[in-house]
């Protein structure tokens, strides 16, 4: 990567001091993890971060940051991506880390740009969840300003809530509002008395309370509480669409979540029968992560059929009870599904299809030949080494075909059509589709 025309582009936005300040931080990182989790750990800079998205954005700077989508016409494409990997350095990375911080849609436009090869998983990850960390910090708290002290008769943990309540009959909800310095046992009393509470105006100053992420235990309260309020009304006050994605953790349903303003990534478990349906009216999500541990597990797709914009799908666990073929009517690109015993053949419908992430498939030559043939169309498939009862058949199957090729590590099999994808694959292999 050429650093000077990096380094005068970003001087054009920010001044050449603070140009120059930048590129001589992160050359002295070693590692891309590191630099990563430095750059991410920045105070805010709202100017350098405009400017990183500026560049970032810019085809004009392609070539500099080394973001080019196609090797020259009739270069090796082994060595083109060879090229690209090496000609992408620490600037580019650490502008890409910044530029997240502005809009993390950015992340999602530079993947895959470096000559066509996608690039770490792993590190985009950290990217994003990096520009979460900076925002939930940057964010002010909803609502009124907290009080700088606690109230004194607040509880303070959730073992002392129900006795609490027991003698505060008709209390002033505002003495559990947020405040300076709160330790985190106070809080998760504080949200556990006001879903106890459940009043209107206790929702309001629960709604203070408002992140864009939650620990587990305070995730637990707010499932108990969503049910005592009005759901659409808690929904859009307690639920936010992070940076990334909104996590939900494990619920026993998501009614309701139609009214969070915004939603386009979502991940939930289910801790019962999995009820898609409040989501066919969040017609903005791209991309849906769900988790049916439990039985009945899964209940339909059919909800999922409006989402046009749906581009990333994992559905996971138990899924016996669903009609999946009525996912090859989807837009998906990037699928993680347990068949859970189904037969697969509907992948063969899915017209945008181009990585799957495959498990508890049947064994037998139907389900050879359509991986065989999602292979050979162009889609990349991985399956668990572990599911020995089908994969065992899968791999003597496919070294037996011309035009697949197998890889292996962390546990997992792939499958790909093109030769020279073999080394890019394979190191991407224990994030795909993680």
């Amino acid at each position: 990567m050429a650093e000077a025309p990096v380094t005068t582009a970003l001087a054009r936005h920010v001044g050449l001091g603070a140009a120059t300040h930048f590129t001589a931080k992160v050359s002295r990182y070693a590692s891309w993890p590191n630099l990563i989790r430095g750059i991410s750990a920045m105070p805010a800079t709202p100017d350098l971060e405009a400017a990183a998205l500026a560049l970032i954005d810019d085809p004009s700077m392609a070539n500099d940051l080394g973001l080019v989508s196609s090797p020259a016409a009739g270069t090796d494409r082994t060595l083109a991506r060879a090229v690209a990997v090496l000609s992408v350095g620490t600037t580019t990375l650490g502008l890409l880390t910044l530029a997240a911080r502005a809009d993390v849609g950015v992340v999602d436009r530079v993947a895959g740009m470096v000559g066509g090869v996608s690039w770490d998983e792993t590190h985009l990850e950290m990217i994003r969840r990096g520009a979460a960390r900076h925002a939930a910090a940057d964010r002010p708290t909803a609502g009124a300003p907290a009080p700088q002290a606690a109230h004194p008769d607040a509880p303070q943990r959730v073992s002392e809530v129900k006795a609490w309540l027991g003698t505060h009959g008709g209390v002033d909800v505002s003495v559990l509002a947020p405040y300076d310095k709160q330790k985190a046992t106070a809080r998760t009393a504080a949200i556990r008395a006001l879903g106890e509470i459940a009043t209107p105006q206790a929702l309001e100053v629960l709604g203070q309370y408002a992140s864009d992420s939650y620990p587990d235990k305070v995730l637990d309260e707010l499932h108990t509480a969503w049910g005592r309020f009005d759901r659409r009304a808690f929904a859009a006050a307690m639920f936010r669409q992070a940076p990334w994605r909104l996590d939900l953790g494990f619920a026993s349903s998501v009614e309701g979540i139609g009214a969070v303003s915004g939603l386009t990534s979502l991940k939930v478990g289910f801790s019962g029968p999995a009820d898609l349906s409040p989501l066919a009216e969040c017609t903005g999500l791209t991309t849906l992560w769900v988790a049916s541990p439990y039985e009945p597990g899964l209940l339909s797709v059919a909800p999922l059929l409006g989402l046009t914009e749906l581009s990333e799908l994992h559905l996971t666990e138990k899924t016996h009870d669903a009609d999946l073929t009525a996912l090859a009517a989807l837009p998906v690109r990037r699928l993680r599904l347990d068949l859970d015993g189904a037969d697969c053949s509907f992948l063969l419908e899915m017209p945008r299809l181009e990585r799957l992430l495959l498990t508890g498939a049947v064994p037998g030559t139907a389900t050879y030949d359509v991986v065989v043939a999602l292979v050979q169309k162009g889609v990349r498939v991985v399956v668990y080494q572990h599911e020995t009862e089908w994969v065992t058949g899968l791999r003597e199957r496919a070294e037996r075909e011309t035009g697949v090729f197998l890889v292996e590590a962390h546990g997992r099999i792939g499958l790909v059509g093109d030769e020279s994808e073999i080394g890019p694959f394979e190191r991407s292999l224990g994030v795909f589709l993680a």
